[in-house]
């Protein structure tokens, strides 16, 4: 190869986790991470990282949209070296799912969206016990009835649209 040449890159396969809160995404993510030598994205421990597990209420969307900026920076240009991503987001929304659809489609990347559903009680008593980790992202209990009702589980038409992965 000539000195200053770019060598032809197969992009990375994207990997994203589609769940509320406590539905597991963050411990498939270990797994996978693992699994598949990818680099993984996780907006909570980010956030911690950055701003302590208890972030102020009215400070956290403008936190975590910049944490979203960043991480985005960093994951769509592994992407382009050809590194494998796992993106623990959640992607709650059809339009957060579109997007990320479109994203991967301009960046020539594969996509996999890893679906993950527990029933409501089972997600509350996972939150609670993370809330007693050291370095957790604490979320209350009147922080997941605020969020329930914005999450729009994949439909069967968008299904069809990337490869997906459903997880107990």
């Amino acid at each position: 190869m000539k000195m200053g040449l770019m060598p032809d890159r197969t992009p990375g396969r994207i990997h994203a986790l589609h769940g509320f809160i406590g539905s597991g995404k963050t411990t498939l993510a270990r797994t996978l991470e693992q699994e598949l030598g990818a680099l993984r994205f996780t907006s909570d421990e980010w956030m911690t990282a950055l701003y302590g597990q208890d972030p102020p209420a009215d400070e956290f969307p403008v936190l975590f949209r910049r944490v979203m900026t960043v991480m985005e920076a960093q994951w769509t240009r592994a992407v382009t070296l050809g590194v494998p991503v796992l993106l623990d987001h959640g992607f709650w929304t059809r339009a957060a799912r579109d997007e990320l659809r479109a994203q991967a489609s301009a960046l020539g990347a594969p996509l996999t969206l890893h679906v993950l559903a527990v029933p409501d009680a089972e997600a509350r008593r996972r939150v609670q016990a993370r809330n007693l980790q050291p370095g957790a992202l604490l979320i209350a209990d009147d922080t997941f009835d605020l969020f329930r009702p914005r999450f729009e589980p994949l439909t069967p038409a968008e299904e069809a649209l990337q490869d997906v992965t459903r997880w107990p």
